[in-house]
């Protein structure tokens, strides 16, 4: 997942922030007492997010006066995690950002589908670059190093109001997504997609709101960040 350019994150902010949200138990949180089962969670076939369905996606558009350019790829390997005593291959896609012609990120990040069809986000390890030059790993964080609770990046059952969290590794980094709309069809960069949702990512410590379109059948097909968006170019098939 893209981290968004913004201030320094805060340990104090964020346990404010993380008290004055918590609510409910979210949809296909890992924090239910079950543990979810993997029999095949590389191929990532979710309705909504079908990462093994193409090798590489591009994106391009704007966030304040940067002109954004990302690339996706999947990864011909993986890395597998311990998941309650149990190991589980992730699959491995990396994505890189441009700003201006110029790369500003590389990630490395690991997502594994459980039987049940949802998608759990374990980590990404991060370069931020500046002038040609990796300056920080800042926003990085794997699933049993810096938490022992699985993200969901999509969930099985999707529906308006349904919530759930993509990533919990304090101090790090906590988001909570909502799925906050369903479109019957959308326009992105002159293609038209069918069965879209919108989903709202509010990102702690930072406290920024981010909202993201995915659509049937592809995954995402445009991002909307404070004063941006960068839409799908399109994807070639794995």
């Amino acid at each position: 997942m893209r981290p968004m350019i913004t201030s320094p994150r805060a340990l104090a902010a964020l346990t404010a922030c993380v008290a004055a949200i918590a609510g409910p138990a979210t949809a296909a949180s890992a924090d239910d007492d079950e543990t979810p089962s993997f029999s095949a969670p590389t191929t990532i076939d979710n309705p909504y997010l079908p990462l093994s369905k193409f090798s590489r996606c591009t994106l391009k558009g704007h966030e304040g006066n940067q002109k954004l350019r990302i690339k996706r790829t999947v990864l011909d390997r993986t890395r597998t995690f311990d998941v309650e005593g149990v190991p589980v291959e992730a699959l491995v896609v990396k994505d890189r950002v441009w700003a201006n012609g110029k790369l500003i990120e590389r990630t490395i990040d690991f997502f594994a589908q459980d039987d049940a069809g949802t998608v759990h986000y374990l980590g990404e390890n991060v370069d931020n670059i500046r002038d040609g030059q990796v300056a920080n790993h800042h926003g990085g964080w794997l699933y049993g190093r810096d938490t022992h609770k699985l993200g969901v990046l999509m969930p099985a059952v999707t529906h308006v109001g349904v919530h759930w969290l993509s990533e919990d590794a304090p101090p790090i980094t906590v988001e909570h997504d909502r799925l906050v709309g369903e479109i019957p069809s959308v326009e992105v960069r002159g293609h038209t997609y069918d069965k879209a949702i919108k989903v709202r990512e509010f990102a702690l410590p930072d406290r920024e709101v981010e909202y993201k379109v995915y659509a049937k059948g592809v995954g995402v097909v445009d991002e909307l960040p404070p004063e941006g968006d960068v839409g799908l170019v399109g994807c070639a098939k794995a």
